[in-house]
């Protein structure tokens, strides 16, 4: 019997006797669980890894050798590293960048700090001080002296941006003007910037990314919305407002609140607005746009940057793990968060987790948009096949966030493959920062309300918001799928899917073990070791649940015992097994009412 632990007693022992021993390790014999995940990313121009194919990761040095260590690979095994330094066997899935594509481009330009919504006439610091410039939490501290010109500190923030050898982009200065370019082309979330000044604008200092430029009188009544990552603004225009008037009342909305962006003009409004950086508030410039509804002529133009274009090709990568039967990963963290590179992705899923394959596995990105942008984009529901339709696809939503959402992916894959106790609960999951890897908490104003939350996870996407603790942690671990009841509920759970794919991983193990080189016996009762019958494969199958019961990883094995049932019905050399897979449910809500007397 497989599952039999003998009693270790001394050699020679021959006397009678009854002889008890303890195992106080309470190794109930199960298979240990994989701790294989796969991080997708780009790779530098250099890198040495070989393309499409899945390569273990052993050490940075290794990585940045393969991937460069600028890389987007190469950050996100970091961001991985960080999570859990020891524990998951981390593995890489090299892309090459689309050829065709574009970068994303953003702009820091450094100016006179405007006051009451007006332009600065300044050319140079007014007072000491220090400038943090970061790119999704990495960057420089560069001092500033008194008299430093705005092209001064442009000069000298490159020069201490180029001494980092794995800075997240590339920086280019044009006068006072600094324009960062992403490490690869593509359509893809490359986190936020921040700039910060220690006096706060007391030393007369600056910085701005772009304008807003409105043309023309309004030829009717109506809105211009600005969009600023999760934030919006809506300034009214009446019929006939000049350009200029328009520009005022950007301005003035702008500065009138809580924005993660401010605004200025000239003393005398031209209908430009230069949109400034806010002290130490992480925004990704692309993401601030401006909408105008019933203006009739009115136009607001955005230059706010260039955005990035292009998605990576799957199909050669994609083959190649489908090919592989050693390419099977628990968790697979995703940079992409496009429909047709997630459709494509999900069907193969699907398709290798069916027999004769079982590969298994989840599949996991994360979106950084605002909740009104995740319910029009409604990844669960646009792919083919659609994520709701399976338990096999977390799609996290962390609105905000300063890291790029493939940073905060690869953690928790890192995570998930890392962890021993396979059903794990997920709720409140916490995401962990190092030196090499930095962690940038959402800012204050820009978390999610509970509400945003609820609403996120009934759109079955999974919340990341900040905890009491100043961790960034996941509040609710499930995964895309829509449940048809109470039923399947548990396996809107993360948790759940992971528990079902150690199921069959060990299920199989252990009938193997057992039945290797067997043969049925149907019509009478085996006589050796060498035959099984219907009876004992229950038995046996049993056994196993009960192994399973004793950690914790399934829920009533004496109950679900008649249940089991085993049958020939295709061939006889084919034995079918019925068997209740009754995972335990995740404790997502404990409600305590106190009665007042």
């Amino acid at each position: 019997m497989a599952s039999f632990v003998p009693a270790n007693l001394p050699a020679g022992l021959v006397e009678p006797g009854i002889y008890t021993t303890i195992k106080l390790d309470g190794d109930p014999g199960l298979s240990a669980p994989s701790n294989r995940c796969l991080i997708t990313g780009y790779v530098g121009t250099g890198g040495t890894y070989p393309l499409n194919q899945p390569v273990r990761a052993l050490s940075l040095d290794e990585v940045n050798a393969g991937a460069r260590s600028y890389s987007m690979l190469a950050h996100a095994f970091q961001a991985a590293k960080s999570q859990v330094p020891i524990g998951a066997e981390i593995w890489l899935l090299p892309l090459a960048e689309p050829s065709g594509g574009t970068a994303q481009v953003v702009s820091v330009t450094f100016q006179g700090e405007p006051t009451l919504g007006v332009l600065s006439s300044a050319t140079t610091a007014a007072a000491a001080d220090t400038v943090y410039v970061a790119y999704r939490g990495r960057g420089v501290s560069v001092g500033i002296k008194a008299g430093d010109d705005w092209a001064t500190i442009a000069t000298n923030v490159k020069a201490a941006w180029d001494d980092i050898d794995d800075a997240p982009a590339a920086c280019t200065r044009s006068t006072a003007t600094l324009s960062f370019t992403a490490r690869h082309k593509g359509d893809f979330d490359d986190g936020a910037v921040e700039i910060g000044f220690a006096s706060k604008g007391a030393s007369g200092c600056a910085a701005s990314f772009g304008t807003m430029t409105v043309a023309n009188a309004a030829g009717g009544t109506g809105t211009c919305v600005i969009k600023m990552g999760v934030k919006s603004a809506t300034v009214a225009v009446t019929n006939g407002d000049a350009a200029t008037a328009t520009g005022t009342g950007i301005v003035t909305k702008l500065n009138s609140d809580s924005y993660p962006i401010r605004a200025a003009q000239p003393s005398s409004p031209t209908g430009t607005v230069t949109l400034f950086y806010v002290n130490g508030r992480p925004i990704r410039p692309l993401s601030v746009s401006s909408t105008e509804t019933g203006l009739s002529g009115q136009t607001v133009t955005d230059a706010v940057g260039t955005a990035g274009a292009g998605n990576p090709s799957l199909t050669s990568a994609l083959a190649n793990i489908a090919a592989d039967d050693a390419a099977k990963f628990k968790i697979t963290s995703v940079f992409w968060t496009t429909v047709t590179e997630w459709s494509t992705l999900a069907a193969q899923i699907v398709a290798q987790d069916a027999p004769p394959y079982n590969k298994g596995g989840v599949a996991v990105c994360t979106l950084t948009v605002s909740l009104a942008a995740l319910s029009t984009l409604s990844l669960p529901t646009s792919t083919t096949p659609r994520l709701d339709g399976y338990d096999r696809f977390p799609v996290l939503w962390a609105a905000a966030a300063p890291n790029a959402g493939w940073e905060l992916s690869a953690r928790l894959a890192a995570a998930v493959a890392a962890e021993s106790y396979i059903a794990r609960n997920w709720n409140g999951f916490e995401f962990q920062g190092s030196v090499n890897a930095p962690l940038v908490a959402i800012h204050a104003a820009d978390r999610p309300s509970a509400d945003d939350r609820n609403t996120a996870i009934s759109l079955r996407h999974c919340p990341l918001t900040v905890n009491s603790a100043g961790y960034m942690a996941m509040t609710w671990g499930g995964v895309s799928y829509k449940s048809k009841g109470t039923r399947d509920a548990k396996r809107t759970k993360l948790s759940t899917r992971l528990t079902l794919d150690y199921f069959r991983d060990d299920l199989n193990s252990y009938l193997s073990a057992i039945y290797s080189g067997k043969k049925v016996k149907l019509a009478s009762a085996p006589r050796t070791s060498n035959a099984v019958e219907l009876s004992s494969v229950e038995a046996d199958v049993y056994l196993w649940t009960k192994r399973l019961d004793d950690v914790d990883l399934f829920d009533g094995a004496e109950a679900a015992r008649d249940a089991i049932k085993a049958a020939v019905i295709v061939s006889h050399g084919r034995i079918d097994v019925n068997i209740p897979f009754k995972t335990l449910a995740d404790l997502d809500i404990v409600a305590p009412v106190g009665i007042v007397e």
